[in-house]
């Protein structure tokens, strides 16, 4: 089945028009430089200013802006924020209340639920609190560390946010995860590929470009070229493996990203956790969840983050805070309440945590 065609944008010269799955997009940038080259200056759809230097917002929204309003959006982007300790505790315990009466629970995951496994996000300041330090995007070029952020993928293991969806998972209260991170550390942790989405690929998978048949290997895959140089074992194909992981500009794999839509098209609540919601089209999927449950205040998209995202204002609540710290404390809300297993003793996440981070469940439960 082709994909329904884009009435949003500017068609052939947009650059991310047919990579929005079976879905129409949102507007680009390009396609307002063309309105305003035609003389066509789109209107703010903060301040309703015509502008023909503002932009569109890319990100997330698809609307025109103009260039006063996105100054002070993204003067504002890379400000971490926290909320203070009984604040938190209301949120957590709202959250909680929300996984808890929700049917259908989807998490929208970036990098930020991989920082507390050592792996250095790409957005976060030069003021950041997060032990990674400063985003891989916000250092110069100079400044960045040596080596790959591969390797640190490669070499890392999952957190405690990660082990705590794995268990929300287990447990029924999480059906699914969107990924967009490519470090393979959702897997790791136990959620099966069935119940995953990972958009931008995983540097540990290889498919055939022939049939399809993927294989996990303990080594990452990325090479220049794409292609592995091994073949497909399945009886009679001999297919090329290619590596999975889609590189910035790359269009995302349709299956993967419609099987994303069709889980965020089930979702009564979407929880974004650790995402800044800006790259498209990954971004989309938790922006239209909102939607879907505008004007209600126990389901949509609730968002764990340390910076402001353009989807705050749409999202039906907005914890401030360290992912890691959070999840714990609203998993433990839950173990209260009966609706998740006691981890065993061994477990991931209950260890005791690094900085700013809480040591185990019965101090968490007190």
């Amino acid at each position: 089945m082709a994909p329904t065609p884009c009435n949003q944008c500017c068609d052939v010269g947009c650059r991310y028009h047919g990579r929005h799955g079976d879905r129409s997009c949102r507007g680009c940038d390009d396609s307002a430089k063309f309105r305003i080259a035609r003389g066509d200056v789109p209107m703010c759809a903060q301040c309703s200013r015509c502008d023909p230097k503002g932009r569109v917002d890319e990100r997330q929204t698809g609307q025109y802006f103009c260039s006063n309003c996105w100054a002070h959006y993204e003067s504002d982007r890379l400000t971490e924020y926290f909320d203070k300790p009984d604040m938190l505790e209301t949120k957590c315990r709202s959250l909680a209340s929300m996984l808890a009466a929700a049917r259908y629970v989807v998490a929208f995951t970036g990098a930020g639920v991989s920082t507390g496994a050592g792996i250095m996000d790409f957005r976060s300041g030069h003021n950041t609190i997060l032990p990674t330090g400063p985003g891989l995007w916000e250092l110069p070029k100079a400044q960045r560390p040596t080596g790959n952020i591969l390797g640190q993928c490669a070499q890392a293991q999952p957190g405690r946010t990660h082990a705590v969806l794995f268990r929300l998972w287990r447990a029924g209260v999480l059906k699914h995860v969107i990924s967009q991170n490519v470090d393979g550390l959702h897997r790791k942790s136990g959620i099966p590929a069935t119940c995953l989405s990972e958009l931008h690929g995983n540097i540990f998978v290889e498919r055939c470009c022939q049939c399809g048949w993927e294989v996990e290997r303990d080594f990452n895959t990325i090479c220049p070229g794409g292609f592995t140089g091994r073949s497909c074992e399945r009886p009679g194909c001999n297919g090329r493996l290619r590596h999975t992981g889609v590189g910035f500009g790359d269009d995302l794999p349709h299956n993967i990203m419609n099987r994303g839509w069709d889980e965020c098209g089930k979702a009564d609540l979407c929880l974004a956790l650790g995402s800044s919601i800006t790259v498209t089209p990954a971004s989309e999927m938790p922006a239209w969840v909102a939607k879907r449950h505008k004007g209600r205040t126990d389901k949509g998209l609730a968002i764990v983050n340390l910076q402001a995202t353009p989807c705050d204002g749409m999202a039906v609540l907005r914890v401030n805070g360290f992912v890691d710290d959070i999840m714990e404390r609203v998993e433990v809300l839950l173990l209260n309440r009966g609706l998740v297993p006691s981890p065993g003793p061994t477990e991931a996440g209950y260890e005791e945590a690094g900085a700013g981070g809480v040591l185990d469940a019965a101090a968490l439960a007190a």
